[in-house]
């Protein structure tokens, strides 16, 4: 792969997969905070769209801790640069992470509605603003930013504020939508009742949409910058024929199809966005000065350490990933969601009645007792 090694280059395509791992599974939570106030009718309602994510989630943020290492490990210069030039959207992004886990956290631990209302808000802008920092970030990579030159140390020489194009603000909103076109199709597969029928009304908006923000984005990656060589163009027409599935999915009610057309859009976005970059990792401004990634790259005796390590623990982490879904597998319904677990402060609460554990119920939404069966 042009002047990079052997290990340099299997290194770049499992930078890109793990990338792609992410965007993809953190995709439909991201999408299913954006939708929980659209789906839900009262407080058993957004217990059941939570109950969707609530076994998985914290996983599934792993991944960008897992991408991001591997970029440090294997491309130094890379990751330098990458996060240094795109400071703002990156602290936003992570801040909007932690709110986003706050809010899943927090939302049951009061009784009262106002509290769940207000983390319910705040939990749909932090999944909103978080893949749309995402998509800017990437799509600002893609775009170019102004480099100095002498590498491998390149640095971003552009203000924090020039990340933000017509270009990667569209990148922004194309993540956001097929981000909220997931949510509503997993929404709809793994719930019932008014749930799931609201979920398939936002399923039906969001899908066209997500047609025609994407298929714009991608059109414009293809035909506005440089060659992606093979590999790219047959990733962009690909993605295209995807968004098109998502697009007659939504319309047509069918969140199966959606969903998976959806993930194969998102992933196939990202690596339209590598092969466009690569052999560089940030792209010049206007022609300019990039950072090609053999001259970003780690030595060959640390991608050679990092290689073995990855051999044995990666397999083991996605493994344990396709388990866990596989075991919370069902539908989620009203009966699933039961009554809550009190909190061993509240336990205590009630024992020396002190009505320490008044406020309700300690625990994330995945963990909870099913109800009884009749």
């Amino acid at each position: 792969m042009s002047d990079l090694t052997v290990l340099q280059s299997i290194w770049f395509v499992l930078v890109v997969g793990l990338w792609v791992l992410y965007l993809v599974l953190e995709g439909f939570d991201f999408g299913v905070g954006m939708l929980l106030r659209r789906v839900r009718a009262d407080h058993a309602d957004r217990r059941v769209a939570l109950h969707t994510i609530g076994p998985t989630w914290a996983a599934n943020e792993v991944w960008v801790v897992v991408a991001v290492v591997a970029m440090f490990g294997a491309f130094p210069g890379w990751y330098a640069a990458w996060s240094s030039g795109l400071y703002l959207p990156l602290a936003v992004v992570l801040l909007a992470l932690i709110a986003r886990n706050a809010s899943i956290e927090l939302m049951g631990k009061r009784e009262s509605e106002a509290w769940r209302r207000g983390w319910e808000r705040m939990l749909a802008v932090a999944s909103t603003v978080a893949p749309f920092c995402w998509g800017l970030m990437w799509s600002a990579v893609v775009h170019g930013l102004v480099l100095g030159a002498g590498a491998p140390s390149s640095q971003v020489l552009d203000g924090p504020f020039a990340v933000f194009s017509v270009y990667s603000v569209l990148g922004g909103l194309a993540l956001v939508v097929l981000c909220r076109t997931l949510g509503a199709a997993f929404l709809a597969l793994r719930t019932d009742g008014a749930v799931r029928d609201a979920a398939s009304r936002q399923l039906r908006v969001a899908g066209p949409l997500a047609v025609a923000v994407g298929g714009g984005l991608v059109g414009w990656t293809v035909l506005g910058f440089d060659a992606p060589g093979v590999v790219g163009w047959i990733a962009a027409v690909c993605c295209i024929g995807a968004l098109a599935l998502v697009g007659g999915a939504g319309i047509g009610r069918r969140p199966g199809v959606a969903f998976a057309a959806g993930c194969s859009a998102i992933a196939l976005l990202v690596v339209t966005w590598f092969a466009v970059l690569f052999p560089a990792g940030i792209a010049g401004a206007d022609g300019g000065h990039a950072l090609l990634l053999s001259d970003a790259a780690a030595g060959s005796y640390s991608l050679a350490l990092m290689t073995g390590l990855v051999v044995i623990l990666l397999p083991l982490l996605i493994g344990l990933q396709a388990w866990s879904y596989w075991l919370f597998r069902h539908r989620i319904t009203r009966a699933d969601v039961g009554e809550r677990v009190p909190s061993p402060v509240e336990l205590v609460g009630r024992v020396v009645g002190s009505g320490a554990g008044s406020g309700g119920p300690v625990g994330g939404p995945g963990f909870r007792r099913r109800a009884e069966e009749p």
